[in-house]
């Protein structure tokens, strides 16, 4: 194996000797100039060029253009080089500066990819001179081994199409003088050790389709004119220092089709836009950052986005006015407006519907006619500069909580043609009093009473709402869903009161037919829960539900609830046939957890076989089928047996 190796070492130094030998020098070459063979001669020096993978022609015949990797424009003397393209050939050493004496040159490909680790690079700086190739069209120096930063000379190739420089040991930023490569198609700078902030100036790389800036240090918020690349169709910035959110601009990258930007510092919720466009590229990748895809109703459609799953705790909107709008969307019910576009799906509330801001503080919230349900949002009093509150012709329910009185800066209020009820607090007829508009008018019942606290008020009507004699509290109290407990021959209901009442009465009632069960009187000072136990029922399905009755007689129901009581015991449905002459069967449930059997006797006593041995699934009903094949006629029993204990017996005739 030495002796091989030796003769093989033997043979490339003698052939190295013959090409030198060969080599006819610049002043025989014919074709091109003798100054640009010069050149030539020197990148084939410079770069080690005998141990070359491929040197075919070069510095052996007198026809350069023919010489491997070089490609001439015409045919006329002299010729101008136009293309070299020495990529995976195992160049080493320097790239000559010289190269830029080549001035008709239109693409460079020196990219030392492939053959694995036997593969040499290119080392040192990229030489600037190189910047003055006007007609530079392709520049990939991708796989090498370059130091130092780029120069920025590289930024007055203004007719150049591609770059790459992937794959080096590149440092420092992304030189500004990029901007101006304005006919770019194809950036690559991946896996190298740039950092720094993206210039701004490459938002006019407008003609840009690949755009490949991952493996390195880059710093700072991705930026928004990203969004104005509208030609990316690759935009690949993973694995660097990013943070910041990930702007909305994306969404108008309507070619995109791949798109990664994973592990960064990236952070925050992913607005609904954002997802909606991420979740339609075809190859996205967002993980190893703070990112998360919030689980909220707008999102509904999106089980997950670039391998995002959501998740309740994530949040578009921050803040105390976000979460006291979340309160309000979820209070009444907005998955169901008509109107609820933004709301909860981005970062600034200020676009959301029905909400108008100023100075980037929310002033206005005007939903009228937007199907809000429930009751009356309490939180909306956290909005300091809140100046006009429309819910009108909606079905909201409940009083007006005294809160809003923190509403400081409150001009107008309309909560007209809703459901609301009870008697307007005095601090709530105050504040009405003293607003440029206020209406209250065609609600359920609520009311203003004559009385000496509101007569000093000197405003009659207050917010559309006349004093009157008779409002002592008919109101209706909103309270939360029914919700029941079954026990063995029992059913606990439960409910609570949301607000405080003056006077109210609950009526328990069962449905099917309808039965008054209880009744519960009295005032709240407070939100309450209320719970009545319904005893001695039988097995089977009960139907319940609650009767309010206000002070004047008004009635309002409940959605009622249904509960199953399940025997607690073994139950053996009758069989059939019977009399049977070949096959009867039954069924039986199982009202306890335990191991049941079925045996068949004779007449006399005596166990004929077991029909079933097991533990059966609670509550729900098991087949048995009896086959009549080897026994006589005659009268047998069909016996249940709960964990040894006999429960059942019945009676079959077999007849043949």
């Amino acid at each position: 194996m030495i002796r091989i190796s030796t003769i093989v070492l033997i043979i490339s130094i003698a052939s190295i000797a013959d090409l030198k030998a060969q080599f006819l020098g610049c002043r025989q070459i014919t074709q091109i100039t003798t100054e640009d063979c010069t050149v030539l001669e020197k990148l084939f020096m410079d770069t080690d060029g005998y141990n070359w993978f491929n040197i075919r022609g070069w510095l052996v015949t007198n026809q350069p253009c023919d010489w491997y990797g070089i490609t001439c424009e015409s045919s006329a003397w002299p010729r101008e080089i136009t293309h070299i393209d020495l990529s995976a050939n195992n160049l080493t050493g320097v790239l000559p500066g010289d190269l830029a004496l080549l001035t008709e040159l239109q693409s460079i490909r020196i990219d030392n990819t492939g053959r694995g680790a036997r593969l040499r690079k290119l080392i040192s700086v990229i030489p600037p001179s190189i910047g003055d190739l006007e007609h530079l069209e392709v520049l990939m120096l991708g796989n090498n081994a370059f130091t130092g930063t780029i120069p920025p000379e590289l930024g007055d190739l203004t007719n150049l199409r591609e770059l790459s420089l992937s794959a080096n040991q590149l440092l420092g930023p992304v030189p500004e003088s990029f901007g101006q490569l304005i006919n770019l198609q194809h950036l690559d700078l991946h896996e190298n050790r740039l950092g720094g902030h993206l210039p701004d100036t490459l938002q006019n790389l407008l003609r840009l389709e690949y755009f490949n800036l991952s493996q390195n240090l880059f710093i700072g918020t991705l930026p928004a004119w990203t969004g104005k690349l509208d030609a990316l169709n690759f935009f690949d910035a993973s694995q660097n220092q990013l943070s910041g959110t990930i702007p909305e601009e994306l969404i108008h990258l309507d070619n995109l089709f791949w798109l990664s930007l994973a592990d960064n510092d990236l952070e925050g919720a992913l607005s609904l836009p954002t997802a909606t466009f991420a979740a339609n590229i075809q190859n996205c990748n967002l993980q190893g950052n703070r990112i998360c895809l919030p689980d909220a109703p707008p999102y509904a459609n999106l089980d997950q986005v670039c391998s995002i799953l959501p998740q309740s705790e994530c949040k578009v909107c921050q803040g105390s006015d976000c979460m006291s709008l979340e309160s309000v969307y979820f209070e009444t019910e907005g998955p169901s407006w008509t109107r609820n576009h933004g709301w909860l799906a981005n970062a600034d509330p200020c676009t959301w519907h029905g909400i108008r801001c100023h100075d980037q503080k929310i002033t206005s919230i005007i939903l009228p006619d937007n199907g809000l349900t429930g009751v009356i949002p309490r939180s909306l009093s956290s909005l300091q500069n809140l100046e006009i509150l429309d819910l009108s012709e909606n079905t909201l329910q409940g009083s007006i909580p005294d809160g809003y009185t923190e509403l400081g800066q409150l001009k107008t209020l309309d909560l007209s043609s809703n459901e609301l009820t009870g008697i307007l607090s005095l601090p709530m007829a105050t504040l009405g009093a003293q607003l440029s508009q206020c209406n209250l008018s065609m609600n359920a019942g609520i009311c203003v009473p004559n009385s000496m606290e509101y007569a000093t008020l000197n405003v009659n009507p207050i917010c559309q709402l006349p004093l009157r004699g008779d409002c002592l509290g008919y109101d209706f109290i909103a309270f939360s869903d029914l919700n029941a407990i079954p026990g063995k021959q029992s059913v606990k209901l439960i409910w609570s009161a949301i607000l405080p009442s003056t006077s109210i009465t609950f009526v328990v009632e069962r449905t099917d037919p309808l039965v008054s069960l209880a009744e519960i009187s009295g005032s709240m000072d407070a939100p309450a829960t209320f719970t009545y136990t319904v005893n001695d029922l039988d097995p089977g399905q009960h139907s319940f539900q609650i009767r309010q009755i206000a002070a004047n007689g008004l009635t309002k129901v409940t959605e009622s609830i249904t509960v199953v009581l399940y025997p607690e015991d073994l139950v053996t449905g009758a069989a059939y046939p019977n009399p049977f002459t070949s096959e009867t069967s039954f069924e039986f449930t199982s009202g306890t957890h335990g191991s049941v059997s079925i045996e068949l006797y004779d007449l006399v006593g005596r166990r004929i076989r077991t029909l079933f041995s097991g533990t059966p699934p609670l509550h729900s009903p098991v087949r048995v089928n009896l086959n009549a094949e080897n026994l006589s006629s005659g009268i047998y029993f069909v016996r249940g047996f709960l964990d040894g204990r006999p429960v059942s017996s019945q009676q079959i005739l077999h007849i043949q």
